[in-house]
């Protein structure tokens, strides 16, 4: 793409090449505005977190592993993830994957056992059902006025 403009008295033509994706407050968006850069990059962060904090995991109260795992695994997949709402069941099942994987590591379950009773047990929502309540919470504080003023203005 060529960008042309004048400053002064000339007339300057600069080649500008876009790039494949871009990160912004954090987010990648790649060239079809999707976040299956996001995603993955999420998915391997998280692991590679999990994979530090399994060595320390032995040397932590039960309590201490619990908030560690919070700072470092749950807080990146609540991360923008209202950006997430309607993925691919694909990239949805690689973060839960990762919230899985956390919870296996806290709760010290086998890898073969279901999740979803262990999940209830901690109190964790599902990746998907994540997603769902954080968009239904600004909906309904956009709602009553509790929201943030852009999402305000939109609904009044």
């Amino acid at each position: 793409m060529v960008l042309s403009f004048c400053y002064g008295f000339g007339f300057y033509e600069v080649q500008l090449t876009p790039l494949p994706s871009v990160r912004s407050l954090g987010v990648i968006l790649d060239d079809s505005i999707s976040v299956e850069a996001q995603v993955t990059k999420v998915g391997k962060l998280t692991f590679f977190h999990l994979c530090q904090v399994r060595h320390l995991a032995p040397y932590l109260f039960q309590s201490d592993l619990a908030t560690v795992i919070h700072a470092v695994v749950t807080s990146r997949l609540d991360y923008c993830n209202s950006l997430y709402m309607g993925l691919l069941l694909r990239l949805t099942q690689k973060l839960q994957l990762v919230q899985s994987a956390a919870a296996w590591l806290l709760t010290g379950t086998p890898w073969r056992q279901h999740i979803t009773p262990v999940l209830r047990e901690l109190h964790w929502l599902p990746i998907e059902h994540q997603i769902k309540f954080k968009i239904l919470v600004l909906t309904c504080k956009a709602l009553n006025s509790l929201g943030p003023m852009y999402l305000q203005d939109r609904f009044f």
